[in-house]
């Protein structure tokens, strides 16, 4: 059971500068930054996201499949 499941309290260690935080958005939102820009930024963090999610994930674990078609 454990092999292919995380403990409750796994987590995965990212760094400082890959948080994108709501302020964040708000703040480029009300400056100069275009909404395609916007987009692109959002998706960028996303599919970085399900990489990092990727490394660490268990080919057998019930998500693996799911986070592959993504």
């Amino acid at each position: 059971f454990q092999k292919h499941y995380f403990p409750i309290d796994y987590t995965v260690r990212v760094q400082y500068e890959e948080v994108l935080r709501p302020s964040n958005i708000t703040r480029l939102r009300n400056g100069t930054v275009s909404e395609v820009a916007l987009r692109y930024l959002w998706f960028h963090v996303s599919s970085q996201a399900v990489l990092r999610i990727r490394e660490v994930l268990l080919e057998k674990h019930p998500s693996w499949r799911y986070t592959q078609e993504l």
